[in-house]
C-alpha cells in the first residue's frame, strides 16, 4: 500500500513536470502557517496566513488570510465553512486586486499506525475576484468591477513517518497533491483545469501538536488569458494544534 501511493503521487508530480515543458517559469517562496484553534472535541477554528513571495521576500506577491468554523463528529471526518481575503499583487497596476471567498469543504482521514497518515479533502469555493484599473489623467486607482467564479478542489496529504532501527523519529516525509477545476461558467477564468500543486516536503515535529516542514511545490497554472505558468515553489510550513 505505501509503495502504490508513492507511486501514485510520483505520477502526478511528473505529468505536471511535463506540462512545464512549454510553460513560463516563475520562482517563489511561501511562508505559511497553519493553526487550528481547538473549542472542543467536536468543535475548532482551522486558520491559516499565508505570504507568497516570488524571488524570496524581495518581490510583492499574494497574502491569503483564511479561516472556517469546523465540526467533527468522529475522528476521521470534518465539515467546514469559511471565509478567505486574498489580496494578489499586479505588477501591471503597482497594486493589490482584492478577492473575497467563501467555502465549503468535507475532509476524511485514513491512517495505518507506523505505516502513513492520509487525508482528502473535497473543498467548493465561491469567488469574488475585484478588478482595478486606472482611470482619469492622474492614473487614479479605481476599483471598477467584481467577477464571480465557483470552483472545486480535491486535496489529497499522505505523512509517512521515518524510522530508525524500526524505531519512529520525529521526522516524516509529506507527499500532497491538489487540483483545482473551474466550474459552471465562471468569469474569473473559464478554463476548467486551473492549476495542480504537488508537494514534498521533509518535517518534524517538534512537540505532538507542532510540525514544521521545508520542502518544493510545483505548481502548473493556467489563466483566462490562455497563458500557461510553472511555479517552482520553496515551501516554509508551520503546522499547529492547540485549545482555547
Amino acid at each position: 500500500m505505501r509503495k502504490l501511493l508513492f507511486v501514485l503521487f510520483l505520477l502526478q508530480g511528473l505529468y505536471a513536470g511535463l506540462q512545464a515543458q512549454s510553460l513560463t517559469h516563475y520562482y517563489y517562496n511561501w511562508y505559511t502557517y497553519f493553526g487550528t484553534a481547538g473549542i472542543n472535541k467536536h468543535w475548532s477554528v482551522p486558520f491559516d496566513v499565508q505570504f507568497r513571495m516570488r524571488d524570496g521576500i524581495s518581490t510583492k506577491g499574494q497574502i491569503m488570510m483564511r479561516g472556517g468554523l469546523q465540526y467533527m463528529p468522529n475522528k476521521k471526518t470534518g465539515y467546514l465553512v469559511g471565509y478567505a481575503h486574498i489580496p494578489t499583487y499586479s505588477p501591471a497596476l503597482d497594486a493589490y486586486q482584492p478577492e473575497h471567498r467563501i467555502f465549503e469543504q468535507f475532509i476524511y482521514k485514513m491512517e495505518k499506525p507506523g505505516v502513513f497518515n492520509m487525508t482528502h479533502r473535497a473543498r467548493l469555493e465561491q469567488r469574488w475576484s475585484g478588478q482595478k484599473t486606472r482611470t482619469g489623467n492622474n492614473g487614479d486607482l479605481k476599483l471598477t468591477d467584481w467577477k464571480y467564479g465557483n470552483r472545486a478542489r480535491y486535496f489529497n496529504r499522505t505523512l509517512f513517518p521515518v524510522k530508525k532501527e524500526k524505531e519512529p523519529t520525529g521526522f516524516y516525509v509529506a507527499l500532497q497533491n491538489e487540483l483545482f477545476m473551474n466550474l459552471w461558467g465562471s468569469e474569473i477564468n473559464d478554463k476548467f483545469i486551473d492549476q495542480n500543486r504537488f508537494l514534498i516536503a521533509p518535517g518534524y515535529s517538534v512537540k505532538p501538536n507542532l510540525k514544521v516542514e521545508v520542502g518544493y511545490m510545483n505548481h502548473y497554472q493556467q489563466f483566462a488569458s490562455g497563458d500557461k505558468a510553472m511555479n517552482h515553489i520553496v515551501h516554509f510550513s508551520v503546522i499547529h494544534e492547540f485549545m482555547l
